[in-house]
């Protein structure tokens, strides 16, 4: 089968062309307080379920953040974690 890089490269495609009004199924929000501005954006290829979370520190601009492969039906909060770490960091550099 291989890694879907065609799928994932069309999907941030439709993020960088659309920004905040692309909408569910390809992005939804991150469920929880502690992850308020998450964003994933969603991609299915074959069997497999993929997460590319990111957010939008500015209108139509778009931070990528972390990326999976979803094996379970919940994502993982320690996937979510990184992500939420790395958006934290670059919003701390952004105001040094």
């Amino acid at each position: 089968m291989g890694f879907p890089s065609k799928s994932i490269y069309r999907e941030i495609n439709l993020l960088e062309k659309f920004g905040n009004e692309l909408h569910y199924p390809h992005v939804d929000t991150v469920k929880g307080d502690k992850y308020k501005g998450l964003w994933e954006l969603r991609i299915e290829f074959a069997s497999n379920i993929f997460r590319v979370f990111y957010f939008l520190p500015q209108k139509n601009y778009v931070v990528l953040l972390h990326g999976i492969t979803k094996k379970r039906q919940k994502t993982p909060r320690k996937e979510l974690d990184v992500a939420l770490e790395r958006m934290k960091e670059y919003l701390r550099r952004e105001k040094a």
